[in-house]
């Protein structure tokens, strides 16, 4: 099952997709002892093509799988996330989200292994 993401504008980066996800599944809370590190896959749901490089702009209304995997300490994407509010660098060069006053109709949808 698919699940719609929605997101401004007409693209955006493989990592503000990446944070959506986070937020939206709740995977920065955790309810019990310390935070593990992990990152996520995501793969093009048609092509089985897997998304690397985080800058990358995702078209709106992209079909993704996403598969949850385990990351070094300090090398997660929670890390990278929290250095990006940070102002820090996170290894990726800021790309523009493409139109953010497009329509607030445009979403990801997302398939959860």
């Amino acid at each position: 099952a698919f699940e719609a993401l929605p997101m401004p504008g007409t693209a955006a980066r493989l990592f503000d997709v990446k944070r959506a996800i986070v937020r939206a599944k709740k995977l920065d809370r955790s309810t019990v002892g310390p935070q593990l590190e992990f990152d996520l896959s995501v793969k093009n749901a048609s092509t089985n093509e897997e998304y690397e490089d985080e800058s990358m702009l995702l078209p709106r209304g992209t079909r993704v799988v996403v598969q949850r995997l385990p990351a070094a300490r300090g090398y997660g994407l929670l890390a990278r996330i929290a250095r990006a509010e940070a102002g820090m660098h996170t290894g990726t060069a800021p790309v523009p989200f493409g139109n953010v006053a497009a329509a607030k109709s445009g979403f990801y949808e997302i398939n959860s292994r």
